[in-house]
C-alpha cells in the first residue's frame, strides 16, 4: 500500500486501489469485453464528434486545468476512444491492462495500472513535472512531462494521464496491482468512488487477487 501526496493547488483527484495476489495471462474474455464496448460506442456516435459525446469533457477538463491542449495532448481515455470511433483495431496486452483500457474507455477518464513490487517506495507524489523530467514511455518513446501531471515514486515519474513508463508496466510475472483513475478537482466524488470499486471489483473477477486498500486522494487529503 502507499500513502499520496498531492501538490498543493494542483486540481485533480486521484482514486486508487491496491490488489494483491493477482494472476496476470491472456484473456479473450476481457478482451471482448473490451472490443464489444468500442463497437458500441462506434454504432452510437458514427456521426459524433468527438467533443460532443459525453464524458469526454471531464478528461480535457482536467488537461485544461494545467494549460494543456486536450485537442492537441489527448488523454488516455479520449485517444482509446478515438481508435473505437475510427474503427481502428485495439490490442490485447493481458487482462489487466485489457481490463484497465475497458474500464478508461467506459468511464472516459485516463486510468494507470502499475506493477506495485516494481514501485520505488511507499510514498508517491501526484504533481506537475519539473524542466527536463521525463520517461521512456510503454510506446518506447521520451515523454517529456515538464508542466504536465504525473504521479512519481522515490525514483522519478513513472505515470500520468498520458500514457505510463515501462518501467514500472504490468508484466505477467505481475503479482501486484496499484491502480488509478484521474478526474478533475470538482468531478462527483461518489461517481468517482463507484468507478474504482467497479475497476477493482472487474480486476478480482478475471484476474483474481485481494483488495487491500482502496482511496480517493486530493490536495492536503484523502476522502475514504
Amino acid at each position: 500500500m502507499f500513502s499520496i501526496i498531492v501538490e498543493k493547488d494542483l486540481k485533480v483527484k486521484l482514486a486508487t486501489a491496491y490488489i494483491e495476489g493477482v494472476s496476470v495471462r491472456i484473456d479473450p474474455v476481457v478482451f471482448e469485453k473490451l472490443k464489444e464496448l468500442s463497437s458500441q460506442y462506434r454504432q452510437k456516435y458514427i456521426n459524433y464528434q468527438i467533443g460532443k459525446i459525453e464524458n469526454v469533457s471531464y478528461a480535457r477538463k482536467l488537461f485544461k486545468s494545467i494549460g494543456l491542449d486536450p485537442t492537441k495532448y489527448r488523454p488516455s481515455s479520449e485517444a482509446l476512444l478515438n481508435r473505437a470511433l475510427k474503427g481502428k483495431e485495439i490490442y490485447s496486452i493481458n487482462n489487466l491492462v485489457d481490463i484497465g483500457n475497458w474500464c478508461s474507455l467506459e468511464f472516459l477518464l485516463p486510468i494507470c495500472v502499475y506493477d506495485a513490487d516494481r514501485i520505488v517506495g511507499k510514498t508517491l507524489y501526484l504533481r506537475l513535472g519539473k524542466t527536463t523530467e521525463g520517461y521512456l514511455a510503454l510506446n518506447d518513446r521520451f515523454m517529456n512531462l515538464e508542466n504536465r501531471i504525473l504521479i512519481a515514486d522515490e525514483s522519478g515519474p513513472f505515470g500520468s494521464p498520458l500514457t505510463d513508463a515501462k518501467r514500472t508496466a504490468v508484466t505477467f510475472d505481475t503479482k501486484n496491482a496499484f491502480l488509478g483513475i484521474y478526474a478533475p478537482f470538482d468531478f462527483d466524488d461518489q461517481k468517482l468512488k463507484s468507478h474504482i470499486f467497479l475497476f477493482a471489483e472487474r480486476v478480482k473477477e478475471f484476474c483474481g487477487g485481494n483488495l487491500s486498500d482502496i482511496k480517493i486522494v486530493l490536495p492536503n487529503s484523502d476522502i475514504f
